[in-house]
């Protein structure tokens, strides 16, 4: 795909987002929330145990809800550093597209979810994903969340994250919440297993947000040792809701 094609179609997405996001809030201005924006920025960029940049990152997100159940998300990667010379700092490495739809069947909340990561500049094919997530009405609220590669370098790939979460209170808008995750990867070609784990405390005051996350590796045929580069990512999140 080529870089100028790519960045048109972002800046369209980008824009259709905002638009949604207007006639949303006006239509129910006085209702709940209909989207989100938030703006992480982050010591390293770390996904599913892989570090993509070491460095500075900010991560700035926009999600809407134009119908109960159903969101449309934008989400980008701006590398503030260089990595390795294989990144430059100033540019967005990654922007991702994603559309989902939840819904509840006996207490269960179910989401069916499709993701595409588009890369400018670099001239690679895009990644296409599509997930089924679980939420069970457990204590820690534990979640199962599946993925599959349709497209892209991740083709015919699986991966499955089993995830735990406790919130809390401390005082008023301020709370501390506790999170673990284990991720197990099915590549098409290579080795299956448990690929890595984290470890997360996130703690909230209002729109604001302060998380340290640790990875830790759980076998080297999956997550190679190439690939586990950063232990520790702490982000600051500024988020919003209209």
């Amino acid at each position: 795909m080529k870089t100028g094609r790519v960045r048109s179609n972002i800046g369209g997405i980008f824009a259709g987002c905002v638009a949604i996001a207007a006639v949303c809030a006006a239509e129910e201005a006085a209702a709940d929330p209909v989207g989100s924006a938030s703006l992480d920025i982050a010591s390293a960029y770390v996904f599913r145990g892989v570090t993509l940049n070491d460095g500075l990152v900010a991560q700035p997100s926009l999600t809407v809800s134009p119908l109960p159940g159903l969101s449309l998300g934008v989400w980008g990667n701006l590398d503030l550093d260089d990595y390795g010379g294989k990144l430059n700092g100033g540019q967005f490495s990654e922007v991702d597209l994603t559309a989902s739809y939840a819904f509840e069947i006996e207490k269960l909340q179910l989401t069916l979810g499709y993701a595409e990561y588009l890369y400018p500049g670099a001239g690679a094919e895009a990644d296409r994903e599509a997930t089924l997530s679980l939420a069970l009405p457990l204590p820690l609220a534990p979640t199962v969340s599946a993925y599959y590669g349709l497209g892209g370098a991740v083709e015919k790939n699986t991966y499955v994250e089993l995830g735990v979460s406790h919130e809390i209170p401390i005082g008023e808008d301020l709370g501390l919440t506790l999170g673990a995750a284990l991720g197990y990867a099915i590549p098409d070609d290579g080795d299956s297993g448990f690929s890595h784990y984290t470890a997360q405390a996130s703690l909230g005051y209002k729109a604001l947000a302060l998380t340290a996350t640790y990875y830790g590796q759980l076998n080297d045929k999956v997550l190679s040792d190439e690939n586990y580069d950063q232990e520790l990512v702490v982000a600051l999140k500024l988020s919003m809701e209209f």
